[in-house]
């Protein structure tokens, strides 16, 4: 059996409505993360590093800083907030390819190869920058099916055979 991550709700399975239970699941999620404080309003961050909004949302449509777009107002991982910018620059960047979703996901979710931890708890135990960005540009890797972290292209992955 799987982990669940933070904010997840348990599947229902398909017959219990499809499209419109996913959309209901995922926005009880979302509501979920703002909840548990998992994610922060934008505006906090930029407080928190002491710059301005303006240099807050450049830094989001360069990929130094992931934010998530939740009922209208614009998120980012609490986990940013013990962070220096370029610590989580260079993170965030490793992730640039990937949607906005999938970069929350790797912010919120524990890694086996970081002990187990989070990606700020890791860093906050001593754990290489080095370390959780090469995590960081593996987690896109896999996701994209991308050569190297500066691959534009997208390409399938293999196809498995089936089992006998």
């Amino acid at each position: 059996m799987r982990t669940m991550l933070p904010g997840e709700i348990k599947d229902q399975g398909a017959a219990q409505g499809g499209l419109v239970a996913a959309k209901t699941r995922g926005a009880a999620a979302r509501a979920r993360w703002i909840e548990e404080g998992l994610v922060v309003p934008g505006p906090q961050l930029g407080q928190a590093w002491g710059i301005p909004q303006e240099t807050l949302a450049t830094a989001t449509a360069s990929s130094e800083v992931i934010s998530i777009t939740i009922d209208g107002s614009e998120y980012v991982p609490k986990a940013l907030l013990s962070l220096d910018r370029f610590t989580a620059g260079a993170i965030c960047r490793a992730l640039r390819q990937l949607q906005d979703i999938e970069k929350l996901m790797f912010w919120l979710r524990d890694h086996g190869a970081l002990g187990g931890r989070s990606v700020a708890a890791a860093l906050e135990a001593g754990t290489p920058t080095a370390k959780v960005t090469a995590l960081a540009e593996a987690w896109a890797r896999e996701r994209t099916g991308a050569d190297s972290p500066d691959d534009d292209v997208m390409v399938e992955p293999p196809k498995r055979r089936p089992s006998l």
